[in-house]
């Protein structure tokens, strides 16, 4: 198995060689690029399984090479880096069906961790057609841990509280589980995040949810139903009510509109 491994900054991709055991995680062979234009020459004589790629780059962007490179191999596992932690990336990733997203500094054991990811769904990939799982299936709940970004070591309590909610959006979230996250009461997080943005905690939840149910309306094979039950809503009609309640339409009416556009 082949790993690629795009970033502008040297010492970057540098640590990263010398720090895994590749041969622990089953790569055979490590490539390296510092630019969109050498990573696609090595993709054009070498047969890549795993992408790990910065995002800013200068002249052509990692999301430009992802896409290039999933046109022309759709198996091909994607992973991001980047040192910013936007809502947009993330988004991006998600549309793409990358496996992951990582914020720099990313620590050694983090990067192995979705290498072995990565790994193990090409291994099931590739068994018999029987026992193939879905392999447009977008890693939604890693990818959504990954929208806010640093640790929140030394965050304040809607900080730390955001923090939570973001790594666990695809799950039923109470507002006790959170505020109990951010070492306070319930009643005074709801007082800090009606203060911060004018809507309680739960509503922010909710505003979260939606906003990434809206990028996954985006992605042709996934049904309403699917992206219901992924970010936590078993019942199909009330996330149809909340999804019109932000939007203006059904999931259903916002779907049509999206084929049309």
């Amino acid at each position: 198995m082949n790993l690629l491994i795009v970033d502008d900054e040297i010492l970057a991709i540098q640590g990263l060689v010398d720090d895994m055991d590749w041969k622990k995680l089953d790569f055979d062979e490590v490539f390296t690029a510092n630019s969109y234009a050498q990573a696609v020459n090595i993709m054009n004589k070498q047969e890549i399984d795993v992408l790990l790629c910065d995002i800013e780059m200068p002249l052509r962007s990692g999301v430009e090479l992802v896409r290039w490179a999933k046109e022309r191999n759709p198996e091909l596992e994607c992973i991001f880096l980047t040192c910013h932690a936007e809502f947009s990336f993330a988004k991006q990733a998600i549309q793409m069906g990358c496996l992951d997203y990582i914020l720099k500094p990313a620590e050694t054991e983090e990067v192995e961790e979705c290498l072995r990811k990565a790994v193990k769904k090409i291994r099931k990939t590739r068994e018999p057609a029987s026992v193939k799982r879905e392999k447009t299936e977008p890693s939604v709940s890693r990818t959504a841990e990954k929208i806010i970004g640093d640790s929140p070591k030394t965050k304040d309590a809607v900080e730390l509280a955001e923090f939570y909610i973001i790594q666990h959006l695809t799950e039923n979230l109470s507002l006790e589980e959170v505020a109990a996250e951010a070492c306070v009461s319930p009643t005074h997080l709801t007082r800090l995040f009606k203060k911060r943005y004018q809507m309680g905690v739960v509503d922010f939840v909710t505003e979260k949810k939606m906003a990434l149910a809206e990028e996954l309306m985006k992605q042709e094979n996934l049904t309403v139903s699917y992206i219901a039950s992924k970010l936590g809503y078993s019942n199909y009609s009330y996330f149809t009510k909340v999804f019109k309640k932000y939007t203006g339409k059904t999931p259903t009416e916002y779907k049509k509109e999206l084929a049309k556009s």
